[in-house]
């Protein structure tokens, strides 16, 4: 459901001042250089959370760094790994060497009973209990992340964040709580320091980012028909999200200023038009007073053993040949399961879900217990 208010302001960059006096604008081209310029430097970035001050030198080239875990939690989730890699067909050679372990230690994983292994303290049950299910769905459990810079680039790139901020049905966020042991979420009710939007389906009305969303659909398989869309509006440094775990992938598309991200205990420094892709490693944006410009988190969540809207080509590439909607013929076709199962194109697709919506008879208290299932939390 979404709520009336007034646009956010959106703050259009350094140096660039809404006033005739203004300089001379440079055109799309010219701020794409300047951008990937600036992408190349290294940054100092001073960050704040929980409470301590800290002060790094990244950039917006950086691959993404090792992991920050202990001992006991890397070896609970190689063991998983390891039982999913043997699932997948690998050799204990060839698990052994993606896991970068001994082969006789991926031997002995692989006669012990995955559910009678150990939960280390700093697993929380929910998530131990999520990643075992992805294994018995022959899902990949803990998936590495990915990071794509500039997976939004160059004309496609421009504008969106001024879009983004001013399109989108942006409303108050409110901290929210969950439980270490059940993940339950608790909805507080106090404000938080950002906005959020969201929308039910992989579509905004905003060309250039749905056209973005597709591509992530595609890419990384994102079928499930539930697959939900949760923005934040960080309209300067002073505004953040707390550490943080989800029972569920996430894919962020990152536009506006650049901001630091928190996964897995390694800041990352993420770009305009950047894109992460991560399943339940813990994440935060801290605070960065020193910026004073606007970042637009763009995020797909989703269930990957959910297959219910799963494009899955055929031998010719292709689910059906040609799109219910608008008899186009395309390689990526949605089927629509509640439909017959007649197939569409992504943009037909995006309105048959959008009406079929707009038909359901859902209150408000079922879309906030929608929200709470697949949103960000703050702690």
């Amino acid at each position: 459901q979404q709520h009336e208010q007034a646009s956010p302001k959106v703050r259009l960059g350094v140096g660039v001042k809404p006033s005739s006096a203004q300089p001379a604008k440079l055109d799309g081209g010219c701020r794409s250089v300047l951008r990937d310029i600036l992408r190349e430097r290294p940054v100092r970035c001073v960050y704040n959370e929980r409470g301590e001050r800290h002060e790094v030198v990244l950039s917006m080239e950086d691959a993404l760094p090792v992991a920050q875990r202990s001992d006991a939690v890397q070896e609970f989730q190689d063991v998983l790994r390891a039982h999913w890699l043997k699932a997948s067909g690998r050799s204990k050679e060839e698990a052994a060497s993606e896991l970068r372990r001994a082969a006789g230690w991926v031997m002995r994983c692989w006669q012990m009973v995955p559910e009678a292994v150990p939960r280390p303290h700093d697993v929380p049950p929910y998530i131990a209990e999520y990643e075992l299910t992805m294994l018995r769905g022959g899902v990949e459990p803990f998936r590495p992340p990915t990071l794509i810079r500039r997976f939004v680039s160059g004309a496609d790139a421009e504008g969106l964040y001024e879009a983004c901020a001013q399109a989108m049905p942006w409303r108050q966020a409110v901290f929210r709580k969950r439980n270490y042991e059940t993940g339950e979420v608790t909805v507080t009710g106090i404000a938080s320091n950002r906005q959020d939007s969201s929308y039910r389906s992989l579509a905004t009305g905003i060309a250039g980012l749905d056209g973005a969303l597709a591509r992530v659909r595609a890419e990384f398989g994102v079928a499930d028909p539930k697959a939900y869309l949760l923005n934040n509006w960080y309209p300067d440094g002073n505004t953040s999200i707390a550490p943080h775990s989800h029972d569920f992938w996430s894919a962020i598309l990152s536009f506006g200023a650049p901001r630091v991200f928190i996964l897995d205990g390694q800041p990352i420094l993420l770009g305009h038009g950047d894109l992460l892709v991560f399943g339940t490693q813990r994440h935060s944006v801290p605070k960065m007073p020193q910026v004073k410009d606007g970042r637009v988190s763009v995020a797909i969540f989703w269930y990957p053993e959910e297959q219910g809207g799963a494009l899955q080509p055929d031998v010719q590439g292709a689910i059906g040949s040609v799109c219910t909607g608008c008899s186009d013929e395309t390689a990526l076709l949605q089927q629509a399961q509640e439909d017959g199962g007649r197939s569409y194109c992504e943009a037909c697709w995006a309105r048959w879900s959008s009406d079929r919506l707009a038909e359901e008879d859902e209150d408000d208290d079922e879309m906030l217990n929608l929200v709470v299932q697949l949103s960000l939390m703050e702690q």
